[in-house]
């Protein structure tokens, strides 16, 4: 058997001594996925390494299957386009392809979720048949319609089976929902609620603004939808979203915080035309080598209901063309210099500013001396003091009024 999984085309026309035979595809069901490159499955079939991920084992449907007990002998067929993989599980019915005598697979749709689409005992209830019955396995035809419904039914033989299940992990989840579509989507769509939406009239007016929507969850309030519904996007509640918009198209994005946003000079009041939405619980941009460039021909904020800090090894430069404003509602401002210095003014030669309180204990002195002070005289010492002691007086209690109430030097 060969080991391309290779990028095929979509014609199952053979030809053969010039002439052409349509060899129809086949169906199979998934007994185990490859998904390692270590795997034993792979090695025993020829395929070591790398060359087998993606690879199932599969048993054909059909009357000459044979029994599980011969499930050593059962066939590898390799993904049908190895770029966009998606694998199936354990139990689940694939379109088998053949090309040249390699087995190639596809999934089929046709389920009321993307999660699942296999039956729990397929294996089991197809190819091991229950005491006293007959041997024949059962067709796809059960399967087909158990699948349209979603529903799993059970009437295979009694007891677990070691082919019973999904896989050794995966889970079954029923809670996720099939995406609404838009005439003329292309879409890419997960198993977990992960989907990249390429449209051009997901609007409420279905008019022409092309968007493309990168989604990593389904919204906690979707999964309560019923069984079958399905689900549309929301950038307010999807755990993580990436969305490019265009023209028309209204982004009904609404801010995450209670902050009023005083300072944001012209806030947009529509959110339409060109733009990139990025939004999480947490994101984190990170440059490893080189500069992270925020770049606006715009107005550019931010806005928190929490701390906005800045740490900088280097230094932190800010030039303005224009008066800078800072309004703490009634808060502190805190500079912290350490031994370091605090320049305020233009380029020059500067000074030191004085401290308050020390500058009004100084004067309070010199005043204590001025009316304090003896003259001599020819007539011999004078009495202490001038006679506009009370000036003094009155002079000396208002230093404290040289003091600011917002501004604190140390």
């Amino acid at each position: 058997m060969g080991l391309q999984s290779g990028r095929v085309g979509t014609s199952n026309n053979i030809q053969t001594n010039g002439s052409s035979k349509t060899r129809q595809p086949t169906y199979g069901i998934v007994f185990e996925v490859i998904t390692d490159a270590d795997s034993e499955t792979g090695k025993d079939k020829g395929a070591p390494g790398a060359a087998a991920i993606g690879a199932i084992r599969f048993r054909a449907l059909g009357p000459t299957t044979a029994n599980v007990s011969s499930n050593s002998e059962l066939s590898l067929a390799y993904p049908l386009d190895k770029n966009t993989l998606t694998i199936p599980t354990r139990n689940e019915i694939v379109i088998i392809h053949n090309f040249g005598g390699n087995p190639h697979y596809s999934r089929m749709g046709g389920e009321l979720s993307p999660n699942f689409s296999a039956i729990s005992n397929l294996i089991s209830s197809t190819f091991i048949p229950k005491q006293g019955s007959s041997s024949s396995p059962k067709s796809a035809k059960k399967y087909n319609n158990v699948s349209t419904t979603g529903i799993e039914r059970t009437d295979s033989n009694p007891g677990k089976s070691e082919f019973d299940g999904y896989g050794d992990y995966f889970i079954r989840n029923e809670d996720i929902h099939k995406l609404k579509l838009y005439e003329g989507d292309t879409l890419l769509e997960s198993r977990f609620g992960q989907s990249i939406r390429f449209s051009g009239y997901n609007n409420s007016e279905n008019k022409f603004a092309p968007t493309i929507t990168i989604r990593n969850g389904e919204n906690p309030n979707s999964l309560q939808s019923g069984i079958g519904a399905s689900t549309e996007e929301n950038i307010n509640e999807d755990g993580n979203i990436i969305f490019l918009g265009s023209g028309e198209k209204l982004l009904e994005w609404t801010l995450p915080t209670k902050n009023k946003r005083e300072s944001f000079i012209d806030y947009p009041s529509e959110l339409k035309g060109n733009q990139i939405l990025l939004s999480s619980d947490r994101i984190i941009l990170s440059a490893k080598t080189s500069e992270m460039i925020f770049s606006s021909k715009g107005n550019t904020g931010f806005i928190t209901d929490g701390y906005f800090t800045i740490d900088a090894t280097k230094g932190i430069n800010i030039t303005s063309d224009n008066h800078i404003h800072i309004d703490t509602h009634n808060r502190d401002i805190n500079l912290s210099v350490g031994s370091g210095t605090i320049a305020l003014g233009t380029d020059g030669e500067m000074e030191a500013a004085p401290k308050g309180e020390t500058l009004v204990d100084l004067l309070g002195e010199l005043i204590d001396l001025v009316v304090q002070q003896i003259y001599v005289t020819p007539a011999g010492p004078s009495a202490p003091g001038p006679t506009s002691v009370a000036q003094f007086a009155s002079l000396k209690a208002k230093l404290n009024t040289i003091l600011s109430n917002t501004v604190q030097l140390k």
